[in-house]
Formats: structure tokens, C-alpha cells, sequence
């Protein structure tokens, strides 16, 4: 081996083993504070983590599982462990005593595992047969024996459900929610959005649940031109191509929750299986949803509540078709009937 060779192995090896040697050093101090905080509740309260990181739709599914454990444990201390850039769908939640945003998923492994919390509900599903410490971040013992895996969580029920037998809870359906502060509302409130409007939500973070481009512009040309509605398009980038009046592109311009806040005013959302229509369910919004094949799923259902039970939602899908594939005429005659059949029913202003 050359010098120039030995030198980049020994390099990467130091940062190597610097980071993680940093990592230790981090959960050390994180679990440190955890004790004092500990020892502060004398007794009085029992520490316990519910652990779900990512993403953010499912962040927004689970939700209701905050409310079933104060129900179970009405004196828990609930520290929810979350990604940093989620963090803000729980922070302002009632019954959340403390957010930690998890600098790492090292750092998480080490602080969950120290025996810090007294019970850890456990919401990850993903399961590894890997040894090393990093191949098994999501690793969930109750979720390995119910054989609940990514291969198969649809089998099981809805995300909440699913979330539920995750953590070894009785399964209990609930509308999720959001907690929405005033600034996030004072912001959407200065966008004077229309009375009459549709939000919609075009493409996920998985191409095979995305409806296509072309559809896409000509339901919203049929929203504007023949229905009478302003249609504003959420999301990180936008699919519709409009210089329309009644278009409103507020794509990447938002925070989850003020994406919330702008769905709430609206009288109806359409969409696709992905974060925004969980938004859509928690804030009671009437939805739309086209849904198709997912990979071995011929038919699932993420949500629970009113949008599962179709009180506030209507699934658009047709059998042994994913989503791409679904006719542009059958999803403009279905969203008809709903808005001949409760014009006003999704307005909440």
C-alpha cells in the first residue's frame, strides 16, 4: 500500500471513529439530563419515550396513541423522540411533556437503551436480521414477534392500528389531530386565501402513489373553468403548470403545520396517499384521495378516523390499477357526485 493510500485508510478510520466516539460522548449527556430530570419527579411520574421519527404523515397518524397513553398512565412524564425537522408537529402538543429531537439515530439507540425511560413505546416497524448496532435502528422486538415488517404492515390494519400493535396497545381508533399556534394561523390568514377553495397535493415521496402531470392539469383546468374554484397547490414543488388567476402556487412556501392551517380553509383537498392528506384528516377537511396498487398491496388504508370510516373522505380506486393508471374521467365523475352531493359540507370558515 502507498503512503498517499495509507494516509486517506487512517484518515477516514480517525473521523470514523471520532464521530462515533462524539456520539457516545452526546447520548451520555443526553441521558445525564434524562436522570436529573428523573430524579426531579421523585417518583411522582413515570418516564416514558414514544418513539416515532419519521415521516411526517405517519408522525400525524400516530398522534392519537399520545392521548392513549396519558389515558393509561395518567401521570406519565411523555417525551416524544423525533427528527429535528418534524419536530414542530409535536412540540405544541398538550399532552406531551418534553420533545426530544434526536441529533442522530446513534445517539437515539444509545439514550433509548440506557434504561433511562422506564417504558419505551416503540412505533418503528422496519426490522433487520444485521448485527451491528447501525444495520438495526429500527429494529422493534414486539413489531418482530406480531411479524409486522415493511413487507407486510398494510396486512395488519391502518397505520394507527398498526402503530398501536407496534407498541403492544390495545387498538383503538381515533381522529388524529394537530396543534396549530397562533402565528402559523396569523400567516395563513394574511394570504386572504378564497372561500371557495380546493387544496391539492399532486406528488409523494414515492413516484408508484403519483397520479400524472397531465391529469393532474386537466382536473385542475376543469376545477377552475367549469366548477367556480381557486385551487392552491402545497407541497414541496409544484406539478401544475398555470398561469391562471384562480391558481394559487404556494408549493415550498410553508411549514407543515401552517400546510395545515391553509387545508383546514379549504372546502375540500384533493390528493394522494402521502403527509399532506394526514394533515387533511386531522384538521377535518373533506378528502379526496387517489389511491391505487402499491407494490404487494392490492388495496391498503393508512387512515383512521373519519377518513377511514368515509364520513369525511372518499377514496378513489380501481381494482388491479396503481394510481398513475387511474382514468381521468372516472376520478372527475367521482369528485362530481361529492360536490353535487356536499358542496359545503368540508368548509370550515
Amino acid at each position: 500500500m502507498d503512503v498517499s493510500a495509507l494516509k486517506a485508510l487512517w484518515v477516514h478510520r480517525f473521523r470514523k471513529y471520532t464521530y462515533i466516539l462524539g456520539e457516545y460522548a452526546g447520548a451520555l449527556g443526553v441521558i445525564v439530563r434524562f436522570l436529573i430530570l428523573k430524579i426531579s419527579l421523585k417518583g411522582r411520574r413515570k418516564m416514558v419515550a414514544i418513539l416515532r421519527t419519521e415521516h411526517f404523515g405517519d408522525i400525524v397518524a400516530a398522534e392519537p396513541i399520545v392521548r392513549q397513553v396519558r389515558a393509561l398512565i395518567p401521570n406519565a412524564y411523555i417525551v416524544w423522540i423525533v427528527r429535528p425537522v418534524f419536530k414542530e408537529l409535536v412540540e405544541r402538543h398538550p399532552e406531551i411533556d418534553r420533545v426530544w429531537a434526536q441529533p442522530s439515530v446513534l445517539q437515539r439507540i444509545l439514550v433509548c437503551e440506557s434504561g433511562v425511560f422506564e417504558q419505551v413505546y416503540n412505533l418503528e416497524f422496519w426490522q433487520s436480521n444485521r448485527d451491528s448496532v447501525s444495520e438495526d435502528v429500527h429494529v422493534n422486538r414486539v413489531a418482530a414477534q406480531k411479524d409486522i415488517t415493511v413487507f407486510n404492515y398494510f396486512e395488519k390494519g391502518n397505520l394507527l392500528s398498526i402503530f398501536q400493535q407496534c407498541a403492544a396497545l390495545p387498538i383503538v381508533d381515533d381522529v388524529p389531530k394537530v396543534f396549530i399556534n397562533d402565528a402559523d394561523r396569523t400567516r395563513v390568514e394574511a394570504l386572504q386565501l378564497p372561500k371557495k377553495l380546493v387544496v391539492i397535493h399532486c406528488s409523494s415521496n414515492y413516484p408508484a402513489k403519483d397520479w400524472s402531470v397531465e391529469n393532474w392539469n386537466k382536473l385542475v383546468n376543469w376545477l377552475m373553468h367549469e366548477k367556480g374554484y381557486y385551487v392552491a397547490e402545497i407541497g414541496l414543488k409544484n406539478v401544475v403548470d398555470s398561469t391562471d388567476a384562480h391558481y394559487l402556487n404556494l408549493c415550498g412556501q410553508f411549514s407543515i403545520l401552517q400546510t395545515a392551517e391553509i387545508i383546514r380553509r379549504a372546502r375540500f383537498f384533493i390528493g394522494i396517499d402521502s403527509g399532506p392528506a394526514h394533515l387533511a384528516n386531522a384538521v377535518g377537511t373533506f378528502g379526496i384521495l387517489l389511491f391505487g396498487q402499491l407494490n404487494n398491496f392490492d388495496t391498503y388504508m393508512p387512515y383512521s378516523g373519519h377518513y377511514q370510516n368515509g364520513t369525511k373522505a372518499l377514496l378513489i380506486r380501481e381494482p388491479g390499477k396503481t394510481c398513475a393508471e387511474l382514468d381521468y374521467t372516472l376520478v372527475r365523475g367521482e369528485i362530481e357526485t361529492i360536490f353535487d352531493r356536499i358542496p359545503e359540507a368540508a368548509s370550515v370558515l
